[in-house]
């Protein structure tokens, strides 16, 4: 715990950049601005729910993978 004060203290100082620290550029994809609903019955979104949970991400995200999976093949069949 006293290394976590320590920390803090650094931080609130405003000395938080070290020389070991490296600048990492992040690529930002476009937003996400269309919403769709979606209704299931309650047993099929506790099964997104639970495997989402699984692979350690919101069902939500579990669902636009796959509708993202499914609209790319497509895609690469229809070439």
């Amino acid at each position: 715990m006293a290394d976590l004060d320590k920390e803090i203290e650094r931080i609130e100082q405003g000395d938080t950049w070290d020389e070991a620290d490296q600048v990492i550029k992040v690529e930002v994809k476009k937003p996400l601005d269309k919403v769709i609903p979606v209704r299931l019955s309650a047993d099929k979104w506790e099964a997104l729910r639970k495997e989402a949970a699984e692979l350690g991400i919101g069902p939500t995200t579990l669902a636009r993978m796959w509708i993202l999976e499914r609209l790319r093949q497509r895609s690469k069949a229809e070439v």
